[in-house]
């Protein structure tokens, strides 16, 4: 509210002689006068909630801005502690945990990926006769494939009869370098 529009308020209730307290409404002047102290508040609320939208925005930027600034950080940190671990293994290749007072560094073994293009899988199967191995939808059952055939090298292979199964890459993967912070 301007300083004018307040001052022409201010004027008006004392023209009025309208007090908020033990006040009560006896005619068409003061039931006026409520009417319009009801609408100063109302445009007192939106201009309330405006101004907290755009404060709300601004922290929202802000906390982003900052959380970033903090991963950054983070990420910064844990590739020290990756190389660091990294070097550790080098020395000994047995290394798997270095637990240190406000946390931990580990190594984990992960299983290999398997990537399957899914159409070569299928056709592989099916010209196999290994119906069993593909789903209804037509899609290899993976799960069973990898109990069933066996890896060798990057490629999969029939144990029954030494055929490598086409669409199927089997991909050998580094142990995954983790960092536990305690609380």
């Amino acid at each position: 509210m301007t300083n004018a529009n307040q001052s022409l308020q201010n004027y008006l209730d004392e023209q009025e002689q309208v007090e908020r307290e033990a006040f009560t409404i006896q005619d068409d002047q003061a039931a006026n006068w409520a009417l319009r102290k009801i609408g100063q508040m109302q445009k007192q609320i939106e201009d309330n909630n405006a101004l907290a939208v755009a404060e709300i925005d601004k922290i929202e930027a802000w906390n982003k801005q900052e959380n970033q600034k903090s991963q950054d950080g983070i990420d910064y940190f844990q590739g020290l502690l990756s190389y660091y671990a990294l070097k550790k293994k080098e020395e000994d290749p047995k290394f798997k945990t270095l637990k240190l007072p406000n946390g931990k560094l580990s190594f984990r073994k992960q299983q290999p990926k398997w990537n399957y293009d899914d159409e070569a899988v299928v056709q592989a199967l099916k010209q196999a006769k290994l119906d069993d191995f593909i789903q209804v939808k037509e899609s290899p059952k993976k799960a069973d494939i990898k109990k069933a055939f066996s890896v060798a090298g990057d490629k999969v292979v029939n144990p029954d009869t030494g055929e490598i199964v086409e669409g199927i890459t089997v991909e050998e993967r580094e142990d995954k370098f983790g960092v536990t912070v305690d609380e």
